[in-house]
């Protein structure tokens, strides 16, 4: 393994944590804003739980992008942990 490949695995590492974070805080600003504007102009239990019921799914759905990202990002650690041994190895 190259040193530019090393690199690559390290850039797409940083890549894939970032994502995660910004698919875990970051909120999807349209995605329940049909359901609050209808229970702003209508209060009542229906649309309120309808637009409680949405945010639960963004949730949801927030989950569903972040967990392959995650993936991603364990899986990119175990050929980044074998260059650095290998690099180690041959500083010694």
């Amino acid at each position: 393994m190259n040193r530019a490949l090393y690199v690559i695995l390290w850039v797409l590492e940083i890549v894939a944590i970032m994502a995660i974070a910004l698919v875990l805080v970051v909120p999807v600003q349209d995605y329940a804003l049909r359901e609050f504007i209808e229970w702003r102009e209508h209060p009542s239990s229906e649309t309120y739980k309808a637009f409680v019921e949405r945010q639960k799914q963004e949730r949801a759905v927030r989950f569903i992008i972040a967990v392959p990202l995650g993936i991603t990002a364990i899986v990119l650690t175990v050929p980044l942990k074998k260059y650095r041994q290998k690099l180690r190895s041959l500083d010694k």
